[in-house]
């Protein structure tokens, strides 16, 4: 029998743990596979006094000598003691004695699925062959529960056919206003929407209330109970939601503690829903389903501004949700029939878009390829960070050469590690930019270039040099010494070479694959392995890794940026190009060349020139070209770039580190942004985007921007008198609470707002859109300047070499003088003594100023001018 491994758990039988492995067949079916007789086991230090404290634990049922070798410095294998136990959660509690006796332990922190997975070579989404026998078991849902009697690996490569459910839950509080509160406020709707349809459909609401098009309940238990019973029916593989694990699940839970319900929703009739917050967030656990938050995926996947599930569902999918306000919920719940049941639609479609999230989009794909990869289970893989992943996959990998590796730090070594990072850890090296804007810029980056410094050095913490010198050995440029290759290749660098070759591989396959299904799966593949390859170099310089080590992680940064050096001073002395900035792991050239076929002639020839004399496996390849390149400042960047694809160049405007778009933005800054930057890259006219931005504000100035582009949108999570600071948003919520409570936006709602003209603070000013329309009141044009359009557009005129004062037009006396309106009424002479000026003055409205108005013109549109006893003045003398 081959399955595709969903989970792996245990359970403890007669004082000895039984292994099970929850997966599914190519045809659906769920099975469960009992693996009997594997007993937990950690490594000590072997000395008299460990033996004695050993016999002296009752879990202890062996203690056997084997040679290892411990992780952490070049070293030959020792004796140590390897102590196996009969209950893996007694590990921590034996591991702590020993710890406490001062006696040094190792690989005593594992899970023990994990340590099952490791010595099998088992990993998360695999596929695997049982040799087993049949079983008879009440403890699990399955289609087939076996003994199994020998594990291999399974043929198959694609994904078993995976049962979806999605859910979303409505709720409304006792208390009116206040946020619903699981101890106290019940659950009125779940709905829930199925892959393969359920009793012949596609989706179901159930319901408190009889009305609609809803499966109906006198009660909230009883609700609840029947939730239950369609999980078993139904029997998913994976359950899904937008922020699931965050609200949706934590709020079932907890109602279900209310009612007196066990929440037994996995596949082991046993085990209850575990949901463990760690920080602020919690993660879910169900034996043998894996929970998908698909909010969770895309603020880690997708770069957007909002993440509110309407806002999401209509840009990356273009479907919408049901146009219903959070603080409405209460009121659809106990309306009409009408009001109920776009209650129910709503919250319908929100399991439909969750749904769709998920499968329109793949989302899992990538996640369950790393899983495969790094031998973490799927939900681990989506829950857990990157060290999880490293440290799963680097223990086999360890354990395969006889190596043993210590246990996590505690807090005070942390502590000691952090201060020692902090002090000594110098990071990448990034070349101070050429200030302007470039024209025909070559981009190269190294391939790879720490995965390359650690294999070309042997650099691996089994080969550092410190106590012991093996007869050959590698010199860095920092002058960190590691054993050579011939004497023991490192853990590290021989995993690097496996994951960048198989990568090499995929990509290559991606390039004569022409089916979507398996190009997707393929490149969902080769980002995995490119994280995975990413993730050691930093990992090492993790305080909390187990296999930390600030000298490693030092000489792998000082290595990269000496090879950046060595690369800008070989390509200016030698070859006789410009580089006018370098990130990292990359050099961007000036030619002088306009071709970009030539560009892509001087960039290879470059990239030999370098890479010829770069040690071992070190490459630095031509990358694409910048027609224009504006930097900022370090680590922000824009430009034009154009890239070799399969039908010849592709264009894109590139940023590092430059926001176009931000929550709290209104849209005029956003597409005042992206048009100028489009004008100074592709047009390469710097005068028109000063045009264009000085248009923009007089735009502004005369009220001819539409209202609905000035809108900025913030959240309201909390009742308005919750607020500790004075927020716009809040305060344009109390306004309107006392105009027209029933229209006023409640908890969970999004507010928009514009400021308007006035003199109180800004906070005040605040005001609803629409009404801002109906009544005609008018917009605060400074701060629209001021506080939305400038800041971001005023970082890049600084790199083109315009002040703030040249871009508005009022910081020269040239600028001031070409606005002198000559058929003015009042009195003007063309200059004035210093030691008569006034101040400035209004030429249509002659209000006077004690400085000009950042913007450069009146509030009524006018222009400024300098004033004196004398009138009006084009400019100022010294005398």
């Amino acid at each position: 029998m081959e399955i595709q491994i969903l989970d792996v758990d245990y359970v403890q039988v007669d004082e000895k743990p039984i292994v099970r492995i929850f997966g599914k067949t190519e045809k659906g079916e769920v099975v469960c596979g009992f693996y009997e007789g594997y007993m937990p086991y950690f490594y000590v230090e072997k000395t008299d006094a460990v033996k004695e404290l050993l016999s002296k634990e009752p879990q202890v049922i062996k203690i056997e000598t084997v040679k290892r070798t411990p992780v952490g410095g070049y070293q030959k294998p020792k004796e140590f003691l390897k102590v196996t136990i009969t209950n893996p959660s007694k590990t921590p509690e034996i591991r702590e004695k020993l710890k406490g006796a001062g006696v040094k332990v190792y690989e005593a922190d594992i899970l023990f699925k994990y340590r099952f997975m490791s010595d099998f070579g088992l990993s998360g989404m695999q596929w695997i062959k049982l040799e087993h026998n049949g079983v008879q078991t009440h403890t699990v849902r399955a289609d087939k529960c076996v003994q199994i009697k020998k594990i291999k690996p399974g043929d198959n490569s694609g994904n078993a056919p995976l049962r979806l459910l999605a859910l979303d839950i409505e709720c409304v509080s006792v208390q009116k206003g206040a946020v619903p509160d699981a101890k106290r406020d019940p659950i009125i709707l779940i709905s829930l929407v199925f892959s393969e349809r359920y009793e012949g459909r596609g989706s179901l609401v159930l319901s408190t209330r009889p009305d609609g098009d809803v499966l109906s309940f006198a009660s909230e238990k009883e609700m609840l109970e029947e939730f239950a019973r369609i999980i078993e029916k139904y029997d998913p593989d994976i359950i899904t939601g937008y922020n699931i694990n965050n609200f949706d699940f934590p709020y079932i839970l907890e109602r279900m503690r209310q009612n007196k319900i066990k929440p037994l929703l996995g596949r082991c009739k046993q085990k209850s829903v575990m949901a463990r917050k760690v920080m602020a967030r919690y993660k879910i656990s169900i034996t043998g389903r894996v929970v998908v938050d698909s909010f969770e995926i895309i603020k880690k996947d997708f770069s957007l501004t909002r993440y509110g599930l309407d806002f999401v569902a209509e840009a990356l999918l273009g479907e919408k949700k049901v146009d219903v306000k959070h603080s409405e919920i209460e009121k659809f719940w106990k309306g009409t029939n009408k009001d109920f049941k776009k209650l129910v639609e709503y919250s319908r479609i929100d399991s439909v878009l969750a749904m769709n999230l998920l499968v329109k989009l793949h989302l899992i794909d990538k996640y369950i390829a790393l899983s495969r990869i790094s031998g973490t289970l799927l939900q681990d893989t989506l829950d857990s960070g990157e060290t999880t992943r490293i440290e799963n996959f680097t223990l086999r990998e360890f354990n395969k050469k006889g190596f043993i590796v210590p246990c996590k730090p505690d807090a005070k070594e942390v502590a000691e590690r952090e201060k020692a990072r902090k002090k000594h850890l110098k990071g990448g090296f990034v070349l101070e930019p050429e200030k302007g804007l470039h024209s025909n810029v070559i981009v190269l980056d190294f391939l790879s270039m720490y995965p390359s410094i650690i294999r070309t050095f042997n650099i691996c913490p089994t080969t550092l040099v410190r106590n012991q010198r093996p007869e050959k050995v590698i010199k860095t440029p920092l002058g960190t010494e590691f054993a050579s290759k011939e004497i023991a290749e490192g853990i590290i660098p021989k995993i690097l070479e496996k994951l960048m070759k198989n990568r090499g591989k995929i990509k290559k396959k991606l390039k004569t694959t022409e089916d979507p299904e398996k190009k997707r799966l393929l490149n969902a593949e080769q980002w995995a392995l490119k994280i995975m390859a990413n993730a050691f170099y930093g990992h090492m310089g993790y305080p909390r890794a187990k296999i930390y080590d600030l000298d490693i992680a030092n000489t792998v940064t000082y290595c990269g940026r000496y090879f950046i050096h060595e690369t800008k001073k070989i390509i200016e002395e030698e070859i006789g190009y410009k580089v006018v900035y370098g990130d990292t792991d990359s050099v961007f050239v000036e030619t002088g060349e306009d071709d970009l076929e030539k560009l892509r002639e001087i960039g290879e020839q470059i990239s030999k020139t370098v890479s010829d004399r770069l040690p071992g496996i070190m490459t630095l390849e031509f990358e694409k070209i910048f027609k224009r390149f504006l930097p900022l400042t370090k680590k922000r960047y824009m430009a034009w770039s154009f890239s070799s694809g399969m039908n010849g160049w592709e264009e894109n405007i590139e940023m590092k580190g430059i926001e176009t778009v931000r929550r709290d933005w209104c849209e005029l800054v956003s597409d005042t942004t992206k048009k100028i930057i489009e004008i100074v890259l592709k047009e390469n006219n710097v005068k028109d985007a000063v045009d264009y931005f000085r248009g923009v504000v007089k735009s502004l100035v005369k009220s001819e921007v539409p209202v609905k582009k000035l809108v900025i949108t913030k959240n309201m999570t909390k009742q308005p008198k919750s607020y500790a600071g004075i927020q716009p948003h809040i305060e344009l919520v109390k306004k309107m609470q006392t105009r027209n409570p029933a229209e006023a936006p409640g908890i969970g709602d999004r507010v928009s707002y514009v400021i308007i003209k006035g003199t109180g603070l800004l906070s005040k000013r605040a005001e609803d859109p629409v009404y801002v329309m109906e009544k005609g009141l008018e917009i605060d044009s400074n701060y629209y300047i001021e506080n939305q359009i400038l800041p971001p557009l005023e970082r890049i005129f600084n790199a083109l070499g315009i002040s703030k004062s040249e871009l508005l037009g009022n910081g020269k006396q040239t600028l001031l003088s070409d606005i002198i309106n000559n058929n003015n009424n009042h009195k003007e002479t063309k200059e004035i003594p210093i030691t008569d000026l006034k101040g400035f003055i209004c030429k249509n409205c002659q209000k006077t100023y004690s400085h000009v108005p950042l913007t450069g013109f009146c509030e009524c549109g006018g222009e400024i001018v300098f004033s004196s006893s004398k009138g009006m003045a084009a400019s100022v003398v010294c005398k």
